[in-house]
């Protein structure tokens, strides 16, 4: 079943509606991206509203709508009127207070639901994704790994954070990245202790580590990878911690599979790096979903209620960090199957000296 036709099937009643505005929501119920246009999905039949100019193709590709040209907020009034709906929901993680009000004032028949019903709807609805979405951020992660496998070999010591990042940020885009990950991370020394580092001039040292952090949104879809890597020899403690960072993210993965809870990976992967009496810094969580955001449900932490479903990807991986001193991070992208897991991610884990 198609997610706009579950959508439909999920509203409570006849009298009830969904009005879809973000462009993110848009491009996933529709299966393409437009430039302008908006959603009424309703019990019985899904509205989709374009411009003119896109409208012989949205008739065409769009096969569970109902699509109409967009001319103003009146027909779109008239609409709910004629199918007497009284209650539409909004997504409220996405709508701006100016454009709830506007709605509510133009669309006077019905009751604007601001509660975040819909929200968390629609963001389940992203959770499993198709061959063809799975297609998508598989070649997202291409780009990242091409980019990661240049960078190495073009980084050397004497170089800062700032021209490290300027030159990933280059080679994903020669490799096809179409937007970047927000607050992507170059950061050495004591700096890659700090979580939300932005690159800074420190320039990159013997006995570094050197912790990158990015990823690329290609086609609409988003993949990212972590990996730390070694600026000349380090000590064996600090290569022993690494080690620990690593088996802990292969555990984790390894006990990835369909039907297990979203928190029993980020369990798994603590339990080795209590193994080797090293997880008083660890980051909590061992990950989150990606699709068409780069972070998405699941969220694979404590406390999560989902449970992994065949088709769910993941940005998987564990951090360590050592404040004013150091930090450690590897993660992967990989896809949820029945009896384990698919890694886009093809960089070595391995540890890596430059």
């Amino acid at each position: 079943m198609s997610a706009a036709k579950e959508l439909s099937e999920w509203l409570a009643d006849e009298r009830t509606a969904a009005l879809i505005t973000s462009d993110l929501s848009l491009r996933h119920l529709c299966g393409f991206g437009l430039m302008r246009g908006l959603i009424l999905a309703a019990k019985e039949e899904n509205f989709l509203f374009v411009t003119e100019g896109e409208y012989e193709f949205a008739k065409t590709a769009a096969k569970d709508f109902t699509v109409c040209v967009y001319s103003n907020i009146k027909q779109l009034l008239d609409l709910l009127i004629k199918l007497n709906i009284r209650r539409v929901l909004i997504e409220s993680d996405k709508m701006t207070v100016r454009e709830l009000n506007y709605y509510a004032n133009e669309l006077h028949c019905a009751q604007m639901i601001t509660d975040d019903l819909l929200s968390h709807k629609l963001a389940m609805l992203r959770t499993v994704k198709s061959d063809s979405e799975l297609k998508g951020i598989q070649k997202a992660q291409i780009v990242c790994d091409k980019a990661y496998d240049k960078l190495l070999m073009s980084i050397r010591k004497g170089m800062t954070e700032r021209q490290t990042a300027a030159m990933l940020r280059g080679f994903l885009y020669e490799y096809g990245a179409d937007e970047l990950m927000p607050r992507m991370r170059t950061a050495s020394g004591e700096n890659s202790a700090k979580h939300f580092s932005k690159p800074t001039d420190r320039k990159i040292s013997e006995g570094d580590f050197l912790l990158i952090d990015f990823g690329a949104k290609v086609g609409g879809y988003c993949a990212s990878m972590a990996r730390t890597v070694i600026v000349g020899e380090i000590s064996p403690k600090r290569e022993n911690i690494y080690n620990a960072v690593f088996c802990a993210v292969e555990d984790g993965l390894n006990s990835l599979r369909e039907g297990i809870g979203a928190k029993v990976a980020q369990s798994v992967a603590m339990a080795t790096l209590n193994n080797w009496e090293i997880d008083k810094y660890a980051k909590a969580d061992f990950g989150h979903g990606t699709g068409l955001d780069f972070s998405e449900p699941p969220y694979l932490e404590q406390g999560s209620p989902s449970m992994l479903k065949t088709g769910m990807t993941l940005i998987c991986g564990c951090e360590l960090t050592a404040p004013n001193r150091y930090g450690v991070k590897i993660a992967d992208c990989v896809a949820v199957t029945e009896n384990g897991y698919v890694n886009f991610t093809k960089a070595t884990k391995s540890l890596v000296h430059i």
